[in-house]
């Protein structure tokens, strides 16, 4: 879950929208974001607050858990998810507190 605390979001300095793929999520439901290519602001860091949208136009908010080299795992909010039902594979693995 996304923590509430965050603080806000420094939307000229750093990327805060990435392209993500649903129905392509880890084990533990958490999405690979290429940030490949990030120019002109910071690329986001662990820990940080990022919005994902695919390209049907489905979107969550998650937070970064880590980055490897060109690539951030995030971890949706599915408790944001808009834009349709949840992506397949994501209702069998969710807890929803």
């Amino acid at each position: 879950m996304v923590a509430r605390g965050d603080r806000t979001i420094d939307y000229q300095q750093r990327e805060v929208v990435l392209r993500a793929d649903f129905d392509l999520l880890d084990d533990d439901l958490c999405s690979w974001v290429s940030m490949r290519f990030v120019q002109g602001v910071r690329a986001p860091e662990a820990g940080e607050t990022v919005y994902l949208l695919d390209g049907r136009g489905r979107g969550c908010v998650g937070k970064v858990e880590r980055v490897e080299g060109h690539y951030a795992c995030v971890r949706p909010d599915w408790s944001t998810f808009t834009g349709g039902q949840l992506p397949s594979g994501v209702s069998s693995g969710l807890n929803l507190r």
